[in-house]
């Protein structure tokens, strides 16, 4: 077991308990008799910071019944361990790219481009996934959240805009 597991379980304990705190205090915004938006990320939220917990106590124990093991690295695990690294990396740049050009582009566009960049970050290659998983999944989440619970999403600016209302 990796110290680096703990500080990941323990800094996403930490997040997810810090934005629980912050969904209670949209709980009661919506209109009576609906679920509303305030639930939605109550219940994500309450259940992310529970696993992470979880999680965390787990690799904690896992820790410390491992024996500290001395060993050299082979050449393979560190091209292995640079492989994730370059993964995490590219992962982190189609987030922040997809973060900041949501508001510009509109939620649907955006998503549609960043669930392949995504996925081919992770190592995905077959073809029909990377074809078929942008519009199953950006279609689903559109309709149960911007038509099912009334979540609205950021339309984008101009042209973006215009598309964004032909579907919500």
């Amino acid at each position: 077991m990796k110290k680096g597991e703990i500080v990941f379980f323990g800094a996403s304990t930490a997040f997810f308990g810090f934005m629980l705190i912050q969904a209670i205090g949209l709980m009661g915004q919506g209109r009576p008799g609906e679920i509303g938006s305030g639930l939605w990320p109550f219940l994500a939220l309450g259940a992310s910071a529970v696993l992470s917990v979880v999680l965390l106590a787990g690799s904690i124990q896992k820790y410390r019944r491992a024996a500290p093991a001395a060993e050299m690295p082979t050449p393979e695990a560190l091209a292995e361990k640079r492989r994730q690294r370059l993964t995490v990396a590219l992962s982190a740049a189609c987030f922040l790219v997809y973060m900041i050009a949501v508001p510009w582009v509109g939620f649907i566009l955006a998503t549609f481009v960043f669930i392949p960049a995504f996925a081919l970050a992770l190592g995905e290659r077959r073809k029909t996934v990377l074809l078929i998983a942008p519009v199953l999944l950006t279609a689903i989440i559109v309709g149960v959240f911007a038509k099912f619970i009334t979540i609205p999403f950021p339309k984008g600016v101009g042209v973006f805009a215009e598309f964004s209302r032909l579907f919500y």
